[in-house]
């Protein structure tokens, strides 16, 4: 087995009676935080993957009665961010996106009207594809990200009667 080291986002700040909740129901291995008026459970959890790590996680605090809104991650990134982890100037990163430099096929950004955010992972691996460039992100951290789309994800279509169908997009 291995350590795998994530944060899941609840949708409230437990209570003191709701720690013990958190304990019973496996989170033995989680510590709780409060950050911004937001429920946090910092975990290092034994697994054979980080995959197993996240799911059993994600169970066992919904098993207390919390809902997991997400899964912590750094990829939602701006332009700003973009040019200084690939240490170039936002004009450069600016016209990329654009497609007014470069090869194009820059990846779209994951919001819109107004302040756009990127995915990190999708910048890097574009930028590793057609700019040679050295910037790096690992199986772990793509693998957060994904986990906090899905889980997002699977929110939002918590009630919706397609459910079931539109899961099928995992695996189209």
């Amino acid at each position: 087995m291995n350590s795998h080291e994530f944060t899941l986002i609840l949708d409230r700040v437990p209570s003191e009676e709701e720690h013990d909740a958190l304990f019973e129901a496996g989170c033995d291995d989680a510590a709780v935080e409060e950050r911004d008026r937001v429920g946090l459970l910092d975990f290092t959890r034994e697994a054979d993957s980080l995959a197993q790590a996240l799911v059993s996680a994600i169970q066992d605090a919904e098993r207390a009665g919390f809902r997991v809104e997400g899964v912590q991650t750094d990829d939602l990134v701006s332009l700003r961010t973009v040019a200084a982890r690939l240490d170039r100037s936002y004009e450069s990163v600016r016209l990329l996106a654009a497609a007014k430099r470069g090869p194009g096929g820059f990846p779209p950004a994951m919001s819109g009207d107004g302040w756009a955010l990127y995915s990190w992972s999708q910048v890097v691996d574009w930028s590793t594809r057609h700019l040679n460039a050295g910037a790096e992100v690992t199986a772990h951290e793509v693998e957060i990200a994904a986990t906090d789309h899905l889980v997002r994800a699977r929110n939002m279509l918590r009630d919706n009667k397609e459910r079931e169908e539109l899961c099928r997009i995992l695996t189209a």
